[in-house]
């Protein structure tokens, strides 16, 4: 019997990707992925958005469900689902989903989920879980196991899963604090950021290097992101690469310190070109990692609900 597809929505902050979920496609197609702006950057209903978005769908299926997950449901979303605290076991975030139609549309938003981190600080997740889910669905091998993820992006989480449980998480603002250093400080140059290099990895493990040394020292180390160039022009090279690799540097770090490696290393789910970038900083540190790419993880959740 002929089942229709659903819609599945990673909403985030600065940006959303709707993808069509079709019964028995393991991997996404990438012409069924569709772009749009994230929750903070929309200046007109959100429900006028998405039907937008999904149109095409719509029109060749009919009325579909849709499942979102991310700052679609925080409180500047859509509408306002709770957090389940952690531990929680993935799979079951469905079943604390707020369900409500539009236009004849069947949908539900995906919980967060809420945290106490090894700091004693709470901190919470939307979005990244449903990654790990299907992180989870695609190894199904090693879901037993105790693994660290690395979710690298504006706010990079670092959660530490034992099975299907998230037991805990926390937050780096490494991605935003390199884009407000960039672009709003005197650390790198301006000719720098309008006419931006290719990534140069010599600079980005120089910083990195600078951090194994000197672990707790990124406030004291950043102002040599200028100091360099001032001094040696020619030798400095790339000041945008070189920041990269402090922070990300001190980012892998000190989570790293917080949560410990297990013997497998770390699990990174994102694009994967920034996730090169922490698995070299996690490999100059001694450790191993391997990379799934954040939209095969997004799919494969959507399909795991």
């Amino acid at each position: 019997m002929y089942s229709k597809p659903y819609i599945g929505v990673d909403w985030g902050t600065s940006r959303m990707r709707a993808m069509l979920i079709e019964e028995g496609v393991s991997a996404p197609d990438r012409d069924h992925i569709a772009y749009g702006d994230g929750i903070a950057k929309l200046n007109r209903p959100i429900a006028d958005v998405l039907l937008e978005t999904i149109e095409p769908w719509t029109s060749k299926f009919g009325k579909l469900n849709i499942v979102m997950a991310g700052m679609v449901g925080s409180n500047i979303g859509w509408r306002e689902t709770g957090y389940v605290d952690c531990p929680a076991t993935l799979h079951e975030l469905s079943a604390h989903a707020e369900g409500f139609n539009q236009c004849g549309h069947k949908m539900a938003i995906l919980p967060g989920l809420r945290c106490e981190n090894p700091m004693g600080q709470a901190d919470l997740m939307r979005g990244e879980e449903l990654q790990m889910l299907g992180w989870l669905a695609s190894n199904p091998d090693a879901s037993q196991e105790d693994r660290l993820f690395c979710l690298p992006g504006t706010h990079t989480k670092w959660c530490r899963m034992s099975g299907s449980r998230l037991e805990s998480f926390n937050t780096a603002l490494t991605g935003e604090l390199f884009a407000l250093l960039k672009e709003h400080s005197i650390l790198v140059a301006k000719s720098d950021v309008i006419f931006a290099k290719p990534f140069d990895q010599d600079s980005f493990l120089a910083g990195v290097e600078l951090m194994l040394n000197h672990p707790d020292a990124l406030l004291h180390s950043l102002f040599s992101t200028r100091t360099r160039t001032l001094t040696n022009p020619d030798g400095a090279g790339d000041g945008p690469s070189y920041m990269s690799g402090l922070l990300l540097g001190s980012c892998v770090q000190n989570a790293l310190s917080l949560y410990g490696v297990p013997e497998q290393g770390v699990e990174l789910i994102g694009d994967p070109s920034l996730c090169s970038k922490y698995a070299l900083a996690i490999e100059r540190l001694g450790h191993k990692s391997t990379t799934l790419d954040g939209i095969d993880a997004i799919h494969a959740g959507f399909l795991a609900l």
